[in-house]
């Protein structure tokens, strides 16, 4: 009897991990790793409404924009984060910003310009950190998005060599650009960002990422040609859920990070965007 309950227990270990991993559908699989394509292609395109739409269920976005206003204020940052955002929107507009931005960064750097090189890899480590904590703790931001933000700071600063901070006209290019964004948002201060309509902010956004592409382009990144040579590999898939790794070159680095799919009628969406949506949704 010992033996047979024994022999019942093999075949069953051997027989869960086979039920557990059920081959992929292969449609399934070719329709994700499209899907998941094409919202690559509308951050290639800076179209943030298209990507948006491409990201979120049909249900799910027609929820989002019908509820834009709700949403916009429950993320609404506190008074002293306004005031910081105030502080640094004014710091960037101001008339000859470019000029006062070149003439601080000099002072800073200045006495300590002859360490620069030896603490380099200190520096480009504890800037990754700071950079990839603010993409990690920012709230509008899906776990995909958070996920590729993260990867994104690593490429540029780990190849991010001394001689950008060093080079003043470099940096003066890049601190043209940099008002430039700035200023062309139209953006007075934090109760203007906050106020804007879904199509108004979206714009407004696409803008943005087009300025910070230019600036990318300034030191040799250029991330649309980037994205244009993207891989997508299908991890898993079952049922009607998929993970896919997206992967892009920038400069001489990789850009690599999942996105976790749900499929709704045939198509496939960021389920992190769809729970970021029911999260915001849901909080009082």
């Amino acid at each position: 009897m010992l033996s047979r309950v024994l022999q019942g227990v093999l075949c069953l270990g051997l027989l869960v991990p086979v039920a557990c991993h059920a081959p992929m559908d292969p449609k399934k699989v070719a329709q994700a790793k499209a899907d998941a394509s094409e919202m690559m292609q509308a951050l290639q395109d800076s179209d943030v409404q298209a990507y948006r739409a491409r990201t979120l269920p049909p249900p799910d976005y027609q929820r989002m924009k019908a509820g834009w206003a709700s949403i916009r204020a429950k993320m609404q940052a506190d008074p002293s984060e306004q005031a910081r955002f105030n502080a640094l929107l004014t710091r960037f507009t101001e008339p000859k910003a470019e000029a006062y931005l070149q003439r601080d960064l000099n002072a800073k750097i200045k006495p300590i310009n002859s360490e620069i090189e030896s603490k380099w890899p200190l520096m480009q480590t504890s800037l990754t950190l700071l950079l990839q904590g603010w993409v990690e703790t920012n709230p509008q931001l899906s776990a995909t998005e958070k996920a590729h933000g993260k990867a994104l700071v690593k490429a540029i600063i780990s190849q991010m060599p001394a001689e950008w901070l060093q080079d003043q006209a470099l940096r003066q290019k890049a601190f043209d650009q940099m008002v430039r964004i700035a200023r062309e948002t139209e953006v007075p201060n934090y109760q203007a960002y906050a106020a804007l309509n879904y199509v108004q902010f979206n714009a407004k956004l696409a803008n943005f990422i087009d300025g910070l592409k230019t600036l990318g382009r300034i030191y040799g990144l250029d991330w649309n040609a980037g994205i244009q040579r993207r891989t997508l590999h299908v991890i898993t898939q079952s049922g009607n859920t998929a993970t896919v790794r997206i992967r892009y070159p920038l400069g001489k680095k990789w850009v690599e990070f999942p996105m976790d799919l749900i499929e709704y009628q045939g198509r496939w969406y960021d389920a992190s965007a769809a729970q970021l949506l029911n999260d915001t949704l849901a909080t009082p």
